[in-house]
């Protein structure tokens, strides 16, 4: 009998599993963060996935983290800006009450990824010219050429402040609690000697931006961190960290990543205090403030269309990856209604300029 001639034998194919895309389904509580390639990372934000960061130069992405090549631990490391220039603050809360925050970190409240010039850069250029402590007389209080005139905090008080809060909850149909005396006089002590903030205007950009950060001042410190500080402890850690410290979401712009914590201290303080006791961002009121007045000041304010009065400009230095050209810019949105609420209250008379961001 014959033989057949010998078929050539069809090699299977294992396909792997693609890589999710910004945009694709996850489930939240369960998913956390993954690698869309080796720059970026991407995090599970209510079930969707969403960019959080890119790595830094000389890190790739690993199993959901940034690690450094020959690294044997999965030692995170710092992700670059997020935003158009600078918030690797990002924020970083995932607010699970009332309205959700701009930045997924489920992660965060606004990739902060709290985030992010790069953070990194920022925190150098802090570092490499470290102010004394702040003090009254710091920053450009009676600067009136940038609309809202000067004067004593331009006039603004705890009662417009409480106003505004009010105001800006109401715009995005939330519902946040009426603020202490204490968020209102840390706020209104720390606008020009930590932040440099010069006007009425800038002032209500500010606080439009701190309110969708904090999720209404509800937040000092990242919602998830303080639920699974074991996952957030790993996530944020970097080679340089302080031996028991942890550099996650703290304070209402949510500072995160050791060398922000850095660039925030060296700019207050002059010294590296803040690495030494993450924590005390989140416990004490006027430091909660001053570190986000001080991540305005360093990588906020100066933008240009910051400086023209164009409010989405200020988004983009924040979060503008996301929110500005990527999945989120109804964040963005929601940001500008705050913002619409907050500056007649704060400098009445003035128009606001939505430009900056998505248009």
């Amino acid at each position: 009998m014959a033989r057949a001639t010998p078929q050539p034998q069809a090699q299977a194919t294992i396909v792997p599993k693609a890589a999710p895309a910004a945009g694709d389904t996850c489930q939240s509580g369960k998913d956390l963060m993954v690698c869309a390639d080796e720059s970026n990372l991407l995090i599970c934000d209510r079930n969707e996935w969403a960019q959080y960061s890119k790595c830094t130069l000389g890190t790739v992405c690993s199993n959901g983290f940034c690690v450094y090549p020959g690294s044997n631990d999965k030692s995170s490391a710092s992700p670059a800006s997020a935003g158009g220039g600078g918030n690797a603050v990002a924020s970083s809360m995932s607010p699970k009450q009332g309205q959700s925050s701009s930045s997924p970190r489920s992660k965060a409240s606004s990739a902060s990824g709290s985030a992010k010039p790069t953070s990194a850069t920022a925190a150098t250029s802090s570092a490499a010219q470290p102010s004394a402590a702040p003090s009254s007389s710091a920053g450009g209080g009676n600067d009136t050429s940038t609309g809202g005139g000067g004067g004593d905090n331009f006039g603004i008080t705890c009662d417009k402040f409480n106003k505004a809060v009010s105001a800006a909850s109401s715009a995005i149909g939330n519902n946040y609690p009426a603020p202490s005396s204490s968020q209102c006089n840390s706020f209104l002590k720390g606008m020009k000697s930590a932040g440099s903030i010069a006007s009425s205007r800038e002032a209500a950009m500010f606080l439009a931006n701190i309110l969708w950060e904090s999720d209404g001042l509800r937040a000092k410190e990242e919602y998830d961190c303080v639920s699974m500080p074991d996952w957030c402890a790993q996530n944020y850690k970097t080679p340089q960290d302080v031996p028991g410290q942890t550099y996650w979401g703290r304070g209402y712009i949510q500072l995160t990543w050791y060398y922000n914590y850095l660039g925030a201290s060296n700019g207050l303080y002059g010294d590296d205090r803040l690495t030494k006791n993450a924590a005390e961002v989140a416990q004490n009121e006027d430091l909660a403030w001053n570190v986000s007045f001080w991540f305005w000041k360093a990588n906020v304010r100066s933008d240009p269309g910051v400086q023209a009065g164009n409010f989405g400009s200020s988004v983009n230095k924040i979060n503008g990856a996301l929110e500005c050209r990527g999945s989120a810019q109804d964040k963005a949105k929601k940001r500008y209604a705050m913002y619409t609420a907050v500056l007649p209250i704060f400098s009445p008379g003035e128009t606001p300029k939505e430009t900056g961001c998505y248009n």
